[in-house]
């Protein structure tokens, strides 16, 4: 048998699946951001579970070993701090061209910021609470039988509690406005194929 050779492009199937793959995604981003700007917990399967174990973390991130190192304020702001600055580190990561890639990954960036925009949204709906104290905290209570409430006791420090609703309006439009642009670019990135480098392709016996 002759040996035959013929191109092989980067726009062939095993990269055109991982486009299409990545269209799916973003479309599926798209949906879980509509679906959770539109419910009234701001609820995301899975998500929100993850991003609530990372807002406790935030809380013991700056109090280690019990001890308040930037003061009782920062305690209490770093549960929601941690919560959307966490996604904004992958965020980073993803765009900072490394040695051994040659592009940056620009579509794991935005699914990072997505992320992080649906977690400034998730803050929002706890800073709008601040004085209705209607939502259900850790301990079992709602923010007015429970002194646990961190927008309450930050916006009461600040003397900004009649402002909570101002505040949350404010948060809520830059998340909505971010999760928008990350999904718009989320998508272009999905549709950009890789620079195509031709392949030999090896002898067929």
């Amino acid at each position: 048998m002759g040996a035959t050779s013929s191109p092989v492009h980067a726009t062939d199937s095993p990269r055109t699946m991982q486009n299409y793959a990545r269209l799916a995604f973003a479309a599926l981003l798209a949906w879980l951001a509509w679906s959770a700007f539109h419910d009234a917990d701001g609820y995301v399967p899975l998500l929100s579970e993850i991003d609530l174990a990372i807002h406790e973390f935030g809380h013991m991130l700056f109090m280690p070993f019990g001890i308040p190192f930037l003061g009782r304020t920062m305690v209490i702001l770093g549960g929601s701090l941690t919560q959307v600055v966490f996604p904004l580190l992958f965020f980073v990561y993803f765009l900072r061209k490394r040695d051994d890639s040659p592009r940056r990954d620009v579509f794991a960036a935005m699914v990072c910021l997505w992320w992080s925009a649906i977690n400034l949204m998730d803050v929002a709906i706890y800073c709008a609470d601040s004085r209705a104290g209607e939502l259900m905290l850790l301990d079992g209570l709602t923010g007015k039988e429970s002194d646990g409430h961190d927008w309450n006791n930050l916006l009461t420090r600040w003397g900004l509690l009649e402002h909570d609703t101002v505040i949350a309006r404010w948060m809520r439009a830059i998340a909505a406005l971010v999760c928008v642009a990350s999904i718009v670019v989320a998508f272009w990135s999905a549709r950009q194929l890789p620079s195509e480098q031709p392949v030999e392709a090896g002898a067929l016996i």
